[in-house]
């Protein structure tokens, strides 16, 4: 019977170089079996709280434990860990088979059980019949399948990757995407990646945690995430956010009564993590959750005039950017275009119309550029 003890726990790790503290105040619970995505942009950290959970970098204060073990003076090689680097590290005088069992053969088995396992390693990631051909004549997809391979078939109870499909095109990412999931439902091991794209990690996992300057934000579900993010940061990082800087007129347990210059009164939802949100709330709503017209809306709670000054063609949908009178930057609009009817041009004047419900409190004004809405 499989336990619910967490497969990885890393606590009040902390990892400087020199006097640069790269990761602090890092915790972090890791479940048996699941798809966890460590994001953030460019220098956060995050890939050297990977490489410390491998082994190849040890932390300058703080625990990590796997399946119930401390790890500390365990070496990288002696880990129940495998790691799927950026750059795939395959061998190139190597065929496929053999890149796939090099770390079979440090482990003194006999060439049938290696050749064994390899077969099934390759079928596990759809090459069965490439075990002959020559590093230098693969596919960017095939060599990402050939380094996953190798991983997998040492049978680590975590599989680390640090950014692993970084190096594909657009539409062979995505397909790697599904792929990559689909191998680690079916393996059935607790898959770890490192990643700065926000819908990579949002499409792939179970949860995320996504880290700034070296410390854990928020670790949530994608769609937690998304719909309830922490803070302005979090909201920022992870899909399109329009932001709104407010004055609190009244407050209640779960409610808290704001107007915006421009937008007039409304009601929000309190922080769920409670942030305190001080006299000047800072609140956001997303693209997708906002009507757009010529004519005032009705049905909405929160109905805006404005003017179109930029419109931006993104294929399956369309962003309407509308100044507003009282607020210093302009509110994306998406509109998706199954549903699209009408063309608003710059110069336009529109209405735009949303529900409170729709409206996300993101705790305390901070100044960290132009508020915006």
């Amino acid at each position: 019977m499989e336990s619910d003890a967490p497969i990885v726990v890393v606590k009040d790790i902390e990892k400087r170089f020199g006097n640069y503290v790269a990761v602090s105040d890092f915790n972090l619970d890791l479940k048996q079996r699941e798809f966890f995505s460590l994001l953030g942009p460019s220098g956060c950290g995050k890939t050297t709280a990977l490489r410390m959970i491998a082994g190849f970098q040890q932390p300058s204060k703080g625990e990590i434990f796997i399946d119930g073990a401390p790890m500390r003076d365990v070496p990288a090689n002696l880990r129940p860990t495998n790691m799927v680097f950026q750059s795939y590290a395959i061998f190139p005088h190597l065929n496929v088979a053999d890149n796939v069992g090099f770390g079979l053969r440090k482990k003194g088995l006999s060439r049938q059980e290696i050749d064994q396992q390899v077969r099934e390693a390759l079928e596990m990631v759809e090459l069965p019949n490439l075990g002959t051909r020559k590093a230098d004549e693969l596919s960017g997809g095939q060599r990402q399948r050939v380094a996953l391979a190798r991983a997998l078939v040492m049978r680590p109870k975590v599989l680390l990757l640090d950014e692993p499909l970084s190096a594909l095109d657009k539409k062979l990412r995505e397909t790697m995407q599904l792929e990559l999931r689909r191998l680690q439902q079916s393996v059935g091991i607790t898959f770890v990646m490192v990643t700065h794209d926000q819908y990579e990690a949002m499409t792939m996992s179970d949860r995320i945690g996504v880290m700034f300057q070296g410390k854990l934000a928020q670790v949530d579900t994608p769609k937690r995430l998304y719909s309830a993010p922490l803070n302005r940061e979090v909201a920022s990082f992870v899909g399109s956010m329009n932001f709104l800087k407010t004055s609190l007129r009244a407050e209640a347990a779960d409610v808290l009564r704001v107007e915006a210059d421009g937008v007039g009164p409304m009601a929000v939802k309190r922080n769920p993590y409670g942030i305190e949100s001080g006299h000047e709330p800072l609140v956001g709503i997303r693209p997708e959750q906002l009507e757009i017209g010529t004519a005032q809306p009705s049905g909405y709670d929160v109905a805006v005039k404005g003017k179109v000054t930029n419109v931006a063609f993104y294929g399956e949908s369309i962003h309407y950017y509308v100044g507003i009178d009282g607020q210093d930057e302009p509110c994306a609009v998406a509109v998706t275009n199954y549903f699209h009817t009408v063309d608003h041009q710059v110069g336009d004047d529109v209405w735009i119309g949303f529900q409170n419900s729709s409206v996300i409190d993101l705790g305390k004004y901070q100044e960290t550029g132009s508020p915006g809405f």
